[in-house]
């Protein structure tokens, strides 16, 4: 599947990333990754600020210039991002209602795994949003979560020890029938050259599952009211 461009600013491309597709492989820069197709269509000297896991899909911003990387680095360092995601639990959507509201871990990576500890790991912050049924199987449900820390398997592994593991996340226990789906569907921030508050949000397209018109409204509702929210602006470096 083709990487899609959603907005191009002086120092930074916003892309759909489509589901399967490394973000980056630092060790073989040569294979297949979401900068090695963007380099093939003419864009050069990139800098990945943030990462998808390679089976999430979504929106992703590359930064085109050392000063943007720089400028979208404190932007998340600070937590002026705003961020939310899609996912399917491979549980029904009664209990995926049950996890509406904040959520906060202790985070640790073991080699690939991210583990929730009692103490010693990094603080991650999320928020369950909304739930819906999922249409097509009553045993599994979407949610809207709006991520606050950007940790290593974040959502998978948080949600997981709530005891609502992605459907079709192995490494999670959320074994079934349907394949990983994680969509990052709205992303704001303060561009990089005017400071603006731009909110973006994923077009459709192939990697999105059918949601329900209700889960529809929550995410429309939530970049709605990001756009009239912004935080206060990256201060001066």
């Amino acid at each position: 599947m083709a990487v899609r461009l959603v907005a191009t600013t002086p120092g930074a491309l916003v892309v759909v990333k489509p589901a399967g597709l490394a973000s980056e492989l630092a060790r073989d820069p040569a294979a297949d990754s979401l900068v090695r197709r963007l380099q093939a269509d003419g864009h050069r000297e990139l800098r990945l600020v943030h990462r998808l896991d390679a089976p999430a899909c979504g929106l992703m911003l590359v930064a085109r210039t050392q000063a943007a990387a720089a400028h979208y680095s404190r932007e998340i360092e600070g937590r002026r991002w705003h961020k939310w995601y899609v996912a399917r639990l491979a549980r029904p959507v009664d209990v995926a209602r049950g996890l509406v509201g904040p959520h906060r871990a202790y985070l640790r990576t073991d080699g690939r795994v991210a583990t929730v500890v009692r103490a010693g790991g990094k603080p991650s912050f999320l928020d369950v949003v909304a739930a819906a049924p999922a249409p097509e199987d009553a045993a599994t449900s979407h949610v809207l979560i709006r991520l606050h820390t950007g940790r290593y398997h974040q959502i998978r592994a948080m949600l997981a020890h709530a005891g609502a593991p992605l459907a079709g996340d192995a490494t999670y226990g959320g074994q079934g029938v349907w394949p990983l789906y994680l969509e990052h569907v709205v992303l704001g921030s303060h561009v990089d050259t005017t400071g603006a508050w731009t909110v973006w949000q994923a077009p459709p397209h192939e990697d999105r599952e059918v949601w329900a018109p209700e889960l529809a409204d929550a995410v429309e509702a939530c970049a709605a009211t990001a756009r009239t929210t912004p935080p206060p602006p990256d201060p001066a470096p």
